[in-house]
């Protein structure tokens, strides 16, 4: 699947700005699912910019606007190939294939996975760990104890597809797990957390996935999903708010622990008051 993605952030001040900083990850990144064949990035009022690949490998595009300006437009435009057809899983038992996965119990154990994977297994700024995801966890495994890393994957994600209300404005961005399993509602952000949350209860590292869902005109927000490591397939992605593996539709730009480390933009700015935001 072949995409061209147009990403417009907006900001409009009350007063004029003395100054902003500011870092974007809106490149899509190229790998085994996808290639990025084209990225421009457009900022208004005119900026220099400094390019660089963070921690994790996602590309990052960090500028100032050192001047007095009353707005503030950043236009990223991706041209971009997923390696599967828009029904297709990118990773994954595919079109029928037996799961060639470890019982989860076996790779939870596996002090090779702990030691790599350590930080997708672990505390992280919005997935918690708390007793109200560890209890929920306990409660899916319990219904397979002998299930695979794959198949727990897969459970855990049907369980949050099954038993939780997608609805837009049920919660913020600080919203924790624990909050969401409460009111047993939320959008793809909190889905892809409580996922996290269930998978590193269990053992199975995951880490958090931010970019685009494809065939879609318009949207005012991102998208987002998780990734699990599952050997022999490495990285899975299943979205959980489609309740399906990701497919040639998931267009991925960053990952993460978690969304404080796949944000599309952060920044601060001087004066300028309150900021309207347009995206």
């Amino acid at each position: 699947m072949r995409y061209r993605i147009t990403h417009r952030t907006a900001y409009r001040y009350a007063s004029p700005v003395h100054e902003s900083f500011n870092e974007v990850r809106l490149r899509p990144c190229s790998g085994e699912t996808q290639t990025c064949l084209g990225f421009d990035l457009t900022i208004d009022p005119p900026a220099t910019v400094v390019t660089f690949n963070d921690y994790y490998g996602n590309a990052v595009h960090d500028f100032g606007v050192p001047y007095l300006h009353d707005h503030l437009t950043i236009e990223a435009t991706s041209d971009v190939v997923t390696f599967a057809a828009a029904d297709r899983a990118l990773a994954g038992p595919r079109d029928g294939a037996d799961d060639r996965s470890p019982l989860l119990a076996a790779l939870a154990a596996e002090p090779l996975i702990a030691d790599e994977w350590a930080e997708f297994l672990s505390v992280s700024a919005y997935v918690a760990l708390e007793e109200a995801s560890g209890s929920l966890a306990r409660a899916i495994l319990a219904e397979d104890p002998a299930t695979t890393a794959y198949g727990f994957l897969a459970r855990a994600g049907a369980y949050i597809r099954n038993h939780f209300t997608y609805q837009v404005g049920a919660t913020n961005v600080r919203t924790t797990v624990a909050e969401v399993i409460a009111g047993g509602s939320g959008v793809c952000q909190d889905y892809a957390h409580l996922l996290i949350a269930l998978c590193r209860h269990a053992g199975l590292p995951a880490r958090y996935a931010s970019g685009y869902l494809g065939n879609i005109a318009q949207s005012s927000a991102g998208h987002a999903w998780t990734e699990a490591f599952v050997p022999p397939y490495g990285w899975i992605g299943l979205d959980p708010t489609l309740g399906t593996l990701c497919t040639g539709r998931h267009v991925k730009v960053a990952v993460g622990r978690d969304y404080a480390d796949v944000s599309p933009m952060r920044g601060t700015y001087r004066g300028g008051g309150d900021a309207q935001l347009d995206v």
